[in-house]
This record gives structure tokens, C-alpha cells and sequence, in this order.
């Protein structure tokens, strides 16, 4: 059923008259939070600019579980999971929630050792330089910023697909608008009003999407029916390729992901204790989990009652961006749901509240890695600007809508090439530090990532076109691999033997011919300004 124009703009002045002030009231809320307790934390703290990076054992059990609720479900929850369901299936859904929550609960378990073994660390870059040395910590840096910039920028995207494509907007006007206002607040108060204001965010969240869980539950009625075992849709809803490759992809790629996002090491900074840093973990966990999967299974219920057309020629083609909406429309008509409703301007409303609470996180990530890395002993007001600077260019880029789901498939396969040498650093002992060493790392990283180049280039070869072979193959490996399974283990495989590689070679020249390489970084301190550029203090000395 069309809607006519007139009609169509009372619905989309309703959804900016709600959203923009419900989005002003959290920055009002958080400034003058702000205000009253945000000296305290610097008292406590005691150091401005680490009171405002990192709120350094100041939060309890409930705030540190919110806020890494909060932190991890940005407006992609309204988008990514019932488009990824709508192809795996099933499976995939479920371990894509799983796979949602669970990095939570290890990086809470991962952060307590981190901070027991390296307690002088306000980043995880900072955790790479005490652990292995300065040329690790400048990749960390670099493949952290790379992540997080990656994962800002699918948010804004995601909040300005949703008002251009289901409120019928431009989508500047809303990315712009929660650019300005979470930069605001971030600015003013720091970490420590972003974990405040993610608990508010996270309980509204968390009622909203009880809301829309019951509305659905009531009203979802298709004419083509729920047909047992899926119907005609068991191909693409039952086990498939997709799903099975779940299993393994996904609790990999997001378990990388949250390793090198310094939104939710924050959260371990910040945590009081051992209790409410892994209790606060669990919480973040179970909620996350709940959420994502009822918002994936939005998107399952639209394929199964037929109300999704995949036909990318035909006028009546779904957005994969909008599968979720398409089980709110109140009509069974093909095309793309638009806003209509109560019930659509809600799920907008919810779409925008999570999307503060994760751009707030994200900013703070941002502006702690470059400040960790950078403005170590500077003004505080270095770090206020930092979180402008960040926001500009990737906004610009947001303006350029994307689909969300491929900008997550880049970050998360290079993440997932480093993850396992990184985290290889908790091995602290003196064997493991003769072992994964600085150099070795940093090769493991190097070998997972051009082994998984060499792998999608082999896999798209053609001998007629060499050079586009090259540039197919590797596009398809980073890009449009869609998240099949083989990839990801490639990455994460070839990584792991690119660590054994170095360490059997190293010790066999270091036993039997007496021979012990230069580490990687003391090759590049002959580069000019690679000292001042890896900030060496407290660096350990680099072994091969």
C-alpha cells in the first residue's frame, strides 16, 4: 500500500521531532553528569588526562556490564544480524548472537590478566609495546585505529541508511546530528560519562527491544503463513554453507574484532575490580546475546513468511539493510517497508539510542589509542580535540552510504590474522618471552596476512589475466569472501604457523649454530624519528 507524499512527511517530521530531542536530552543529561562527579573521578584517578582515557578503577559490577552492552550493540543490531539470518539461516544466527556476547565475557577474563601482568598500560598498544616492543606497538596502534574507524564508520552509516532508506530522509541530517551531539559530551566528560551514559542507554535499550519483541510476536501474521521446517525458504533458513561456516567464522572474526577495539579494553581500565570486571563481562555477555538474536530473528521471520524480494532487478527489491523492518509493515506487500507507524518510528527512536551509546564508545577509543600513542604527559585539552579531529573525515565518509555488513568483513579479517600472536603475549614467562618474541610476532602477522592474500588470489586464477587475477582474488579474500569459513581459517591457521615457523628457525640457529638475530625494532631504530614515532618509553629490550 503506497503512502501518499503528504502523509509520508508527517511521518518523517514525527520521527526527527522525537528523535533529534530524545538524542539532545542524553548529551544534556551526560554534560551535567558531567559537571557534578566528573572532578571526582580525576581524584581519584589521579591524573587528568588518564581520568579522562581510561576512568582508571572507578566503575562497579552493573556499570561495566551495561556499558559493554551498550559499547557492543551500536544501530548495526538493527540491520547486520537480520541481514546475515536471512542467508545463514538458523545457525548462523545463532552463533552470530553468540559470537556477539561471548568476546565480552574472554576479554573481561583476557583484560584481568593484562592488567595483573602489565598494570602501567592504558591501551592495548601500550600493552603491545611493554609485552614485545615499539615496531608491535605501532601495528597495534595502526590496526586499532584501522578497526575502530571501521566500526564508527558502519555506525554512522548504519543510522543514515535507516532514515534514507525506511524514514525517507536525506541521510546527512542524522549523522551529522549524533556526530556533533556524542562528540559534545565525549569531549566535555571523557570515558567516564560515555560508562554513565551507556548505563541509561543500555536499560532503555534493553525495555525497547522488549516493546518491539511483543509487538512482533502479536502482529507479525504473513498471508504466506510460517510453514513447518521453513517451507520452501529450508535452502536458505535451514543449515547451509553459510551457517555451518558460522561455527567457526563468527566467534573468531568478532572475538578478533573486540581484541583490537580499545572501546571495550576501556571497560578494563575502568573496572574497580577482578569481581566487577568478569561479573560486568557476564552481564554484557548475556544481554548482548538476547538482543542480537532477537533482531536477527527479525530478519529470519521475513524471509520465512515471504516478505523479502530478492530479485535485484525488479522494482519491488528489499534493501538488505531493512529486512527487519519488512515484519513491522502492517500489509504483506512486497518493497520496502517505509515509516508508517508508531511501532516503526520506535524501532528509529531504539536505532538512534544505541547508535549514541556505541559512537561515544568508539570516539573514546579513538582519541585513548591516539593519546596513549602520541600525547603521553600532555594537557587534557589535546585529547578533547583528538575526539573532534576523528569524527570529520569519517563522517564525510558515512555520507557515502555503504553496505554494513562488507565495511565489518575488512576489519574483521585483518583483525582475525593478528588476534592469536597477540594474545600470545600472556605467555609472560621467561621461556615465553625467549619464544614470542617481538619479531615473531609481528612475522605471524605478516605471513596470515599475504598467506590469505596468496589464497583467494589461487582460488580466483585465471591464466589468461594475471594482473586480474591478483586484483580479483584479493578483493574477493578481503571483501567479498562473505564471511565463508576457509578464509577465516587461513587467517587464523597461517598465522599460527608463521609464529612455530619463526621460533623452530630461531631456536635451531640459535642452538646449533650459536647464531641470535636483531630484533625487528632494532633494525628500524636506524630509520630516522622511528623513536620518537613507536615512543619507547618503557619498552622492553626487542629479542628475535
Amino acid at each position: 500500500m503506497a503512502i501518499d507524499k503528504q502523509d509520508s512527511n508527517s511521518w518523517i517530521a514525527l520521527t526527527y521531532g522525537l528523535c533529534i530531542p530524545i538524542m539532545v536530552s542524553f548529551a544534556i543529561f551526560a554534560a551535567v553528569y558531567t559537571k557534578v562527579y566528573g572532578s571526582k573521578i580525576v581524584i581519584k584517578v589521579n591524573n587528568e588526562i588518564e581520568g579522562f582515557i581510561t576512568a582508571r578503577k572507578t566503575q562497579g559490577t552493573w556499570r561495566i556490564g551495561w556499558s559493554f552492552f551498550a559499547g557492543s550493540v551500536g544501530a548495526w543490531v538493527i540491520v547486520t544480524p537480520s541481514s546475515y539470518a536471512a542467508s545463514s539461516g538458523a545457525l548462523g544466527l545463532a552463533f552470530y548472537a553468540l559470537a556477539s556476547g561471548l568476546p565480552l565475557v574472554i576479554i573481561a577474563f583476557f583484560g584481568q590478566k593484562v592488567q595483573e601482568r602489565f598494570p602501567k598500560a592504558c591501551s592495548v598498544s601500550d600493552y603491545a609495546l611493554i609485552r614485545f616492543g615499539p615496531t608491535a606497538k605501532i601495528m597495534t596502534t595502526l590496526l586499532t585505529l584501522f578497526n575502530m574507524s571501521i566500526l564508527m564508520l558502519a555506525e554512522y552509516s548504519t543510522i543514515g541508511s535507516i532514515f534514507r532508506d525506511f524514514v525517507g530522509s536525506v541521510n546527512y541530517g542524522v549523522i551529522i546530528a549524533v556526530g556533533v551531539l556524542t562528540s559534545a559530551y565525549t569531549v566535555y566528560g571523557g570515558l567516564m560519562v560515555s560508562i554513565v551514559t551507556d548505563q541509561v542507554q543500555a536499560v532503555v535499550t534493553v525495555v525497547m527491544v522488549l516493546v518491539v519483541t511483543i509487538y512482533v510476536a502479536v502482529t507479525y501474521r504473513p498471508a504466506a503463513g510460517l510453514p513447518a521446517d521453513f517451507g520452501d525458504n529450508k535452502g536458505t533458513l535451514g543449515p547451509n554453507i553459510y551457517g555451518y561456516s558460522a561455527i567457526f567464522v563468527m566467534p573468531m572474526s568478532l572475538l578478533s574484532a573486540t581484541v583490537f577495539s580499545e572501546a571495550m579494553w576501556q571497560r578494563v581500565w575502568a573496572s574497580e575490580s577482578r569481581t566487577a570486571l568478569q561479573m560486568g563481562g557476564v552481564i554484557g555477555c548475556v544481554a548482548t546475546i538476547i538482543v542480537v538474536f532477537l533482531s536477527g530473528f527479525a530478519g529470519l521471520l521475513a524471509v520465512w513468511g515471504n516478505v523479502i524480494d530478492w530479485d535485484m532487478t525488479s522494482p519491488t527489491f528489499t534493501n538488505p539493510n531493512l529486512y527487519l523492518f519488512q515484519v513491522l509493515k502492517d500489509n504483506d506487500s512486497l518493497g520496502e517497508a517505509k515509516v508508517s507507524s508508531w511501532i516503526g518510528v520506535f524501532v528509529v527512536i531504539l536505532a538512534c539510542i544505541m547508535n549514541m551509546s556505541a559512537l561515544d564508545s568508539f570516539q573514546n577509543g579513538l582519541a585513548a589509542t591516539l593519546t596513549a600513542h602520541f600525547l603521553k604527559g600532555r594537557s587534557i585539552i589535546f585529547a578533547r580535540i583528538m575526539v573532534i579531529v576523528i569524527n570529520v573525515p569519517i563522517i564525510a565518509f558515512a555520507l557515502d552510504n555503504r553496505n554494513v555488513l562488507s565495511l565489518f568483513l575488512v576489519t574483521n579479517m585483518v583483525c582475525t590474522c593478528c588476534t592469536v600472536p597477540v594474545m600470545m603475549g600472556l605467555w609472560d614467562s621467561p621461556l615465553g618471552r625467549s619464544l614470542v618474541t617481538e619479531s615473531s610476532m609481528v612475522f605471524s602477522c605478516a605471513v596470515a596476512i599475504l598467506t590469505v592474500c596468496a589464497y583467494g588470489i589461487g582460488n580466483n586464477w585465471n591464466p589468461d589475466d594475471h594482473l586480474g587475477s591478483i586484483a580479483t582474488g584479493t578483493t574477493y579474500a578481503w571483501v567479498n569472501n562473505q564471511y565463508t569459513w576457509d578464509y577465516f581459517l587461513v587467517a587464523v591457521g597461517s598465522s599460527v604457523a608463521g609464529m612455530l615457523l619463526w621460533i623452530i628457525v630461531a631456536q635451531v640457529l640459535k642452538r646449533l649454530l650459536g647464531f641470535e638475530g636483531v630484533g625487528i625494532s632494532d633494525l628500524l631504530r636506524h630509520i630516522p624519528g622511528f623513536s620518537l614515532l613507536a615512543d619507547e618509553r618503557a619498552a622492553p629490550a626487542a629479542g628475535a
